[in-house]
This record gives C-alpha cells, sequence and structure tokens, in this order.
C-alpha cells in the first residue's frame, strides 16, 4: 500500500514533467505561430525550467496527498511556486538568451502551465477517487493509538478507514469520527475473503494475543498489507509513537542511523567537512555584517557560546551569533514563547532566517556536530526530560545537527510535550537516516529559511 502511495507521486511528478514541457511548446507556438523544436534549440533552458519547477514544487510540498490536490491552500501553494519558478526562469534567460526569453512566452507560460496542472491534478484526484486505487483501511483497537491512525489517515484522500476492529466487546459499535467498531478481529478473515479489505493497521499498544498473531498472519499471506502502528505511523506521518511502542519493538526494530555502513561512518562525515567549509567561506561576508550589527545594537560579544550534549552524552561548547541580552539565556521559562523579551532586534531577523546558527559550522567542522542530526541541549534539558519522557537516551546515539527532522517538522519548545513531539521525529531520523532523508531535511531547511518556518 505504501509502495502504492510512493508510485502515486511518482506518476504525479511525471505528469507534470510532461505538462511543463507542453507548457513550453505552446507558448512558443502561440507567440511565433508555429512549433519551435524546444528540445532541441532550447535543452538548457528547458533543462533548466524542469529543474526549477520540480524543486518549487517539492519545497512548496505540492506533493503531498493531505487532502484533496485542487482545494484552496493546495491551490494557493501551487499558484506560488509556479509564480516564483517562472519568474526565476525568465529573469535567468531573459539576460543570458533574449530569445528564448521572450517576455510574451512566459507571460503565457505562467497561465498555460497553472491550467494545464490545475487540470492533471483535478482528473488525477478524481480518478483515484473512483477507482480502486483508494485503499480501504481497517485498524484493529479502537483505544487511543487507533483513534490517532484514524485523525492521521483521514487527512489523506488516498486512504478511506472502513472501520474499527476491537474484541472488547464493550467497545462494539462505539463510533469515532465517521468510522464504526464493526466487530471483533474474528472478521479478518472474512473480510479479506470477500476482498472487502486493502490494508489492516494493527494499534495495539500491548503484546498481541497469539489468537490475533495467527489472525494477522492469516490474512497477510492472503495479499492482505499489514502494518504494526509504529511501522505504518511512521510512513504516514514521519515519528516513532513513543507512547506506544515497547522495549520489545525497539529491540528489534532496524535503526539506520546507528548502523556502522559506509554512509554514516565515512560519507556523511565527508559531507559536513565539506559543507562545513563550504560554509564558512560563502558566509563570511554576512557574517562580519552581522557581526557589525550586533555590536552597534547591543553590549555583549558577538558570539554566544554554551555547554550542549553530544552524542554518547559527551559535552561540547555550541558557537552561535547572540541574539538575546547579555545573562538572559538562563530564564528558559521564557524559551519558545511568541514574544521572548529576551531578544534583542536584531537576535530576531537573525532567528527568523536561522543566520545565528550559521557559527555551528565550525561545531560541524570540529566534529562536535553534523549538519542534520537532532537539535543539540543543554545538560540541564537533558536530565529533566531523560526523567519524563521514555527513551529520551536513544536521542544521543547519534550527533547533533544544525538542522533536523524535528527542526523542519516542529516548532521551538521546552515543556515535557514539545520534547515528546521532538522525540518521536527524532527517533524517525535516527531509524531511517539515509542520503535521501538528509537531503530532504535539507530542501525543507531550505523553504524554513526562505518562509520563516519550523523551530527558531
Amino acid at each position: 500500500m505504501l509502495k502504492r502511495l510512493r508510485r502515486k507521486k511518482l506518476i504525479l511528478m511525471a505528469g507534470d514533467f510532461l505538462l511543463i514541457i507542453t507548457a513550453f511548446y505552446l507558448s512558443y507556438a502561440i507567440r511565433y505561430g508555429e512549433f519551435v523544436n524546444v528540445i532541441y534549440h532550447g535543452s538548457g533552458g528547458l533543462a533548466l525550467s524542469l529543474l526549477t519547477f520540480l524543486f518549487l514544487f517539492y519545497i512548496a510540498e505540492v506533493y503531498s496527498f493531505e487532502g484533496k490536490l485542487y482545494r484552496f491552500r493546495y491551490l494557493v501553494k501551487l499558484i506560488i511556486a509556479i509564480v516564483i519558478a517562472n519568474t526565476l526562469i525568465a529573469f535567468v534567460l531573459y539576460f543570458f538568451d533574449p530569445f528564448r526569453g521572450s517576455r510574451i512566452v512566459f507571460i503565457l507560460n505562467y497561465f498555460i502551465i497553472f491550467s494545464l496542472l490545475f487540470l492533471w491534478r483535478y482528473f488525477f484526484e478524481l480518478f483515484f477517487k473512483y477507482s480502486k486505487v483508494q485503499s480501504r483501511v481497517f485498524i484493529v483497537g479502537a483505544g487511543k493509538a487507533g483513534k490517532e491512525v484514524y485523525e492521521d489517515l483521514c487527512k489523506f484522500e488516498y486512504f478511506k478507514v472502513m472501520g474499527f476492529l476491537d474484541d472488547d466487546e464493550k467497545k462494539k459499535g462505539l463510533i469515532i469520527g465517521s468510522a464504526k467498531v464493526v466487530g471483533d478481529t474474528s472478521m479478518l478473515a472474512s473480510l479479506a475473503e470477500n476482498d472487502s479489505v486493502d490494508t489492516v493497521v494493527v494499534a495495539i499498544t500491548h503484546s498481541s494475543s497469539p489468537i490475533l498473531l495467527t489472525r494477522i498472519m492469516n490474512i497477510k499471506f492472503n495479499g492482505i498489507d499489514t502494518y504494526d502502528m509504529p511501522t505504518f505511523y511512521g510512513h504516514i506521518a514521519g515519528k516513532v509513537p513513543i507512547l506506544h511502542i515497547n522495549d520489545s519493538w525497539l529491540g528489534y526494530a532496524d535503526f539506520y542511523g546507528i548502523r556502522k555502513n559506509v554512509y554514516n561512518t565515512k560519507v556523511k562525515m565527508v559531507i559536513d567537512k565539506v559543507l562545513s567549509v563550504f560554509g564558512i567561506i560563502v558566509f563570511l561576508p554576512l557574517a562580519v555584517v552581522v557581526a557589525i550589527a550586533i555590536k552597534a545594537t547591543s553590549r555583549g560579544p558577538v558570539f554566544f557560546s554554551q555547554e550542549r550534549v553530544s552524542i554518547n552524552a559527551k559535552t561540547f561548547k555550541i558557537v552561535k551569533f547572540r541574539t538575546m541580552e547579555c545573562g538572559q539565556e538562563k530564564e528558559r521559562n521564557l524559551a519558545g514563547s511568541k514574544v521572548d523579551p529576551r531578544i534583542t532586534d536584531v537576535g530576531r531577523i537573525l532567528r527568523f532566517f536561522r543566520i545565528d546558527e550559521i557559527p555551528q559550522l565550525w561545531n560541524v567542522l570540529k566534529g562536535d556536530m553534523s549538519i542534520i542530526g537532532p537539535r543539540s541541549l543543554i545538560k540541564e534539558e537533558v536530565e529533566e526530560f531523560t526523567s519524563k519522557v521514555p527513551y529520551f537516551f536513544l536521542r544521543h546515539s547519534i550527533r547533533p545537527g544544525i538542522t533536523g527532522w524535528a527542526q523542519v517538522n516542529y516548532k521551538h519548545g521546552v515543556c515535557v510535550e514539545d520534547s515528546i513531539e521532538k522525540l518521536q521525529y527524532d527517533l524517525f531520523y535516527i531509524k531511517n537516516l539515509s542520503l535521501a532523508l538528509d537531503f530532504h531535511i535539507f530542501l525543507k531547511t531550505v523553504k524554513a529559511v526562505l518562509f520563516g518556518r519550523g523551530a527558531r
């Protein structure tokens, strides 16, 4: 089922790819009265256009299947991505190739691309909605875990929750949202035989009974997709639900981030070193301007240094641009608030665009940190959350990062509830660490910097 969802994304991207090429052909045909071989005469410009569009579509999350693809919010994202992409392409090509950079062509392109992509998404959604491609899901367990799975599934048009199954007789007939507890798990066999289910998610926190395991095994080998709640939740929400896992699950789950493979031990380290050196050189002029602004607007040093916890609970000194008045960092109760009086005017700008993080490139170069990883925390926070949050110590099995999966998906906060939410993202990252995921986080970080989203 999850493979089919990925296939659906690839089909949508392939359609976009072809329609962007078609839009350029039509734009040139309308402008010049004939079909110009855009691929032959303008391969460089076309390649630039395709890469720019697909990159901006990616960071604008127009390939997310949460909700209908033609809803207003989604259309706004699509329009913004098209406008930015077309404007960038027009700017570059107009100055470097006036013929291919005709203003009329790009004006036409705005409307043609949007019209084609809108119609493509409309019919694409109708096809998946009214065909058997929509996955019919039954959730085993009508408790808290089952409700969480249901709420997340409802965000996706691709999934249709048919109902709940629970062996607790008291829950029979219980209605959760628009779904109902239709019976117990003995129904699994008949549902599979009658072709009434595509996917079964087992959302039970406690150990499953031998009878339930046998029933799940039987339908699995009859072609029904079966998932335990943590695995399925990770795929659709990008988190490991720490309140619904146990030592047994952790003992058998595969965590790629702690494997001693080539990527973790060599490639990631080389990437960190190269990017940190490159970043220090590129951002040096900006760093000088920032340093002058900090000194000119507030008393105190340019840099802020603090002891943080790294891999295996080792400590190191993190370096950042100072964004607060001197001596105010100890007031932790104000951290994460929308209006933090400790932050200077210059500091707000630095934090909004994450410029204050630039000096951490030095920490990466030294090997204290990675470009991508869990957020580094002070010792007091680690001690507090380790005693209050289950499995919190696991986040220190890899190096902390300047940016990370939790940072690009969740706001900054210092309360226990926030730490639980962020830990779920961190464990997902550790479990699925790869070059592809790191690149995905990098793109989401670019989006966060450009649009001021994510953790501060």
